[in-house]
């Protein structure tokens, strides 16, 4: 049943229309005019059959916003893990080797940079495998760029005939593709690499003759110049007589090993201020044994020193080579070093 003819049910679609423009379906290509079937009708609507794909990211739904992509997605990246698997042709032992890789998808401009982490000793050229930039899709669709929607997990991706597995991704990536309304798919597991498994059976089988860590003596100022442990102290000293308890600064360079002590003084505290309690030396771990008094461990026993200063000392020693005796007297000892 039709609408009556009546102001405000008219079937005309053009009424609430403001883009009227045409767009222009002949170029020239060759030399001559080529009809163009991928432009779009009056007002860019499609015409009928045609499909247009979006170029580039969208909004996820329901956060949709009226800001240009390179201002709501800004510094907003996509991460994915991948492997490719590269065949070899050279090689005695290994048919292909597996290279793990990582995928970066910048939403701003669909911008795609691929890198490969780099293994010590390797003997590839790692890192950067693909520069950022657009990368057309496989022919025969090469005049489209990847966007969003062709990433996902456990999914290969053609970059310039190069095949990549994606076995994972980032929770800001799934995030992200489960509000556009993608179904992720389960990780996938990547492939054991010949190479890599050869090499590590190599290094287990190694056993050397001579097994030792080389020591270089400019290692550890090197590692540790410039680091510096610090320790607050407490010296207790009040079981003496006018002892009191003196706080401490203790420094410990990792560079040479090396211990300083330094003392803080309070104001007003009487004290003579010095630079230094320690300085900057190497403190034994074992504090040697007490050292005897000048004298008390000698070739020869003194007997006597007479003289006068102006005259000069004389010193009178034993020729008999007469050792000290101990002699217990009462509850004291004493000890007879000498005789007259």
């Amino acid at each position: 049943m039709a609408l009556p003819l009546m102001p405000g049910n008219s079937p005309n679609a053009q009424l609430k229309k403001e883009r009227f423009h045409k767009s222009q379906h002949f170029i020239v290509y060759g030399g001559g005019m080529v009809l163009d079937l991928e432009k779009p009708g009056i007002g860019g609507e499609p015409l009928i059959g045609q499909k247009f794909l979006p170029k580039y990211s969208v909004y996820p739904k329901g956060e949709g916003s009226d800001l240009p992509s390179w201002v709501a997605f800004d510094k907003q990246t996509l991460r994915f893990d991948a492997y490719f698997k590269e065949p070899e042709y050279d090689a005695k032992v290994e048919t292909h080797r597996i290279r793990k890789c990582k995928i970066f998808f910048y939403l701003e401009d669909d911008t795609i940079h691929v890198i490969e982490p780099r293994f010590k000793n390797s003997g590839l050229p790692q890192g950067t495998l693909i520069h950022r930039h657009r990368i057309p899709l496989p022919p025969p669709n090469d005049n489209q760029f990847y966007n969003v929607f062709h990433f996902n997990i456990n999914k290969d991706i053609v970059f310039y005939s190069r095949t990549f597995t994606v076995t994972d991704c980032d929770l800001f990536t799934k995030n992200f593709l489960s509000k556009l309304g993608i179904t992720l798919n389960e990780p996938a597991t990547v492939p054991e690499d010949p190479y890599t498994n050869l090499r590590l059976q190599h290094e287990a089988s190694m056993n050397p003759l001579r097994p030792y860590e080389r020591l270089h003596p400019l290692k550890q100022f090197l590692e540790n110049d410039g680091k510096t442990l610090r320790f607050y102290c407490l010296w207790d000293d009040t079981d003496n007589l006018f002892g009191d308890q003196r706080e401490l600064v203790l420094h410990y360079y990792l560079a040479d090993d090396t211990i300083e002590v330094i003392e803080v003084i309070p104001p007003n505290s009487g004290r003579v201020h010095v630079p230094k309690f320690l300085r900057r030396c190497k403190l034994p771990k074992n504090a040697p044994v007490q050292m005897k008094p000048p004298g008390a461990v000698t070739a020869r026993t003194v007997l006597n020193v007479f003289g006068t200063m102006n005259e000069g000392k004389h010193v009178v020693l034993d020729s008999c080579d007469v050792r000290p005796v101990s002699v217990a007297g009462g509850s004291q000892g004493w000890t007879v070093t000498g005789y007259i």
